[in-house]
């Protein structure tokens, strides 16, 4: 099986937290969108604040997962991922969201 690519998107913190994980991750992280067709875009609350990346994922036919600290029912996302969390729970999500 191929490795997913997964657009992030979120904060600062969010991204930084992101990076520095990324050599554990089981899936190919992205920080800017280029263009590129992503399997999943894994997002923070956040983000949606940004009127422009709101829309970009919105639009977006990619599955979508959303980071937050407490459920929000008016944002569209195909799996929910509670934090504060794990690299462990981080990889899980990714993964059965297929």
């Amino acid at each position: 099986m191929h490795k997913l690519n997964v657009l992030v998107l979120g904060p600062a913190s969010f991204i930084a937290t992101l990076n520095e994980l990324k050599a554990f991750l089981k899936f190919n992280c992205f920080f800017e969108s280029k263009n590129t067709s992503y399997d999943v875009i894994f997002f923070h609350e956040d983000v949606i604040k940004d009127k422009d990346k709101s829309d970009y994922i919105n639009k977006s036919k990619s599955l979508k997962i959303c980071a937050s600290n407490n459920k929000n029912s008016k944002l569209s996302y195909d799996a929910f991922l509670e934090l504060p969390t794990s690299l462990k729970d981080i990889n899980s999500i990714v993964e059965k969201v297929l």
